[in-house]
């Protein structure tokens, strides 16, 4: 396989073009799944392409890190990063036993219980939504539904104002679409990242102030009055917490709406089961899901030598495991590259496993499914109005706009 070079696998600007190489994941899965890259301009890694694999390294979080690094990025980026004096930690870059002190403290809001508190919300936002559909007859998909309504919910758990919602918006898009053009501010990187986390730890810090001085029935007060043993959590930590549960939470949900109704565009007959089968729609939020992997690959780092598959994994080294190709997996899933909406079991990876097994797991899903109940039986014809256009990302990807010819019916009753 020394055709291969390893940036087909992490160069962002690929992925805008090409979206996720699978047609190479399953190559590697066939031929290498455990294989070894030195790509010009980024640090080495081990490419881990099976089920398998990925989730063994997954359970094992004392031999494989979630510490120094979380992506496979440019070199150059690497170096604005650690230059930028910025140091947020965040839960998916901690390792336990600290990960799971930090993890129990937002964990009893995300449970399947607490958010049915919240499902007449996620109903009012898809009502909302899809009215809205209905009167323009058209337009961009991810900006006007697809990163409205996950956005409204976590601003909702939250506690952040309607009017900061798009500030949220906008700082998602540029810490996840950092390596894209149309979210850089500017041509310096590091400038721009100093200028971001500046703007950010502004906000986080009112909001930190207040639920301090004044709590409420929302998550930041939880948070910003949360202690570990009898200390409070670090200015950084909670910074962190902050970040990751407003940006990580909306990003994610928000690539997989768009790539799933990308995804039933494209399989008409599976649109048309929906509406026909609407007691589907839960089933068909996995396949969404899995079908999209909104997150692409995490790192994890050795700590320790390990024999993968008979190759030598030594400590210090880097393993990218890439959820989306595990989530096409053939020994794992019947027809992978086949859209179902009926697939059970689906025991797709697109969380995680083990240790980091995302937290809004249930809350993404609990989103779909009500955006789905109330767009499908309204939804009397859509079309691609354009290409679509997919962010430059190989670690969060997805479509970052489609747009869209649709005729939306009024809401019965």
């Amino acid at each position: 396989m020394n055709d291969m070079d390893g940036l087909e696998l992490v160069d962002a600007g690929r992925y805008a073009e090409k979206g996720y190489p699978h047609e190479i994941w399953e190559r590697l899965r066939r031929e290498a799944p455990v294989r070894y890259f030195d790509p010009p301009g980024y640090r080495p890694f081990w490419a881990i392409t099976k089920h398998a694999d990925v989730a063994e390294i997954s359970k094992q979080p004392d031999k494989f890190l979630s510490q120094p690094r979380l992506t496979i990025v440019r070199e150059e980026l690497e170096r604005n990063r650690s230059g930028s004096g910025m140091r947020i930690r965040t839960l998916v870059n901690m390792d336990p036993p600290e990960h799971r002190d930090y993890r129990k403290l937002a964990s009893p809001w995300f449970t399947p219980n607490n958010l049915r508190i919240l499902e007449e919300r996620m109903e009012q936002s898809a009502r909302e939504l899809v009215d809205g559909m209905m009167e323009s007859g058209g337009g961009d998909f991810v900006t006007d539904v697809a990163a409205q309504h996950p956005l409204r919910l976590i601003a909702h758990l939250f506690g952040v104002a309607e009017e900061d919602e798009p500030f949220v918006l906008k700082a998602t898009n540029e810490i996840f679409g950092s390596e894209d053009p149309e979210f850089q501010r500017t041509a310096d990187r590091r400038q721009d990242g100093m200028a971001l986390f500046g703007e950010l730890f502004q906000f986080f810090s009112g909001i930190s102030t207040d639920r301090k001085a004044n709590p409420r029935d929302d998550l930041a007060s939880i948070l910003a009055n949360a202690k570990l043993g009898d200390e409070d959590i670090g200015g950084g930590e909670l910074f962190g917490y902050y970040l990751i549960v407003l940006t990580a939470g909306h990003e994610t949900t928000r690539n997989a709406l768009s790539g799933g109704m990308l995804a039933l565009i494209e399989h008409p007959d599976a649109m048309r089961r929906l509406k026909e089968e609407p007691g589907l729609i839960a089933t068909a939020a996995d396949e969404i899901i899995r079908w999209t992997t909104p997150v692409n690959h995490f790192v994890r780092t050795a700590s320790c030598d390990y024999e993968l598959r008979g190759q030598k994994i030594r400590q210090g080294d880097s393993l990218a495991l890439f959820y989306a190709s595990a989530n096409r997996d053939e020994e794992v899933f019947d027809a992978p590259f086949e859209f179902r909406v009926d697939r059970d079991p689906n025991p797709h990876l697109a969380f995680g496993i083990g240790e980091h097994f995302c937290l809004g797991a249930n809350l993404a899903r609990m989103e779909i499914r009500v955006l789905l109940t109330e767009l499908l039986p309204r939804l009397d014809s859509v079309e691609l109005a354009g290409p679509p256009e997919r962010l430059a990302s190989s670690f969060v990807g997805g479509v970052k706009h489609l747009p869209l010819r649709y005729s939306v019916r009024p809401r019965a009753g």
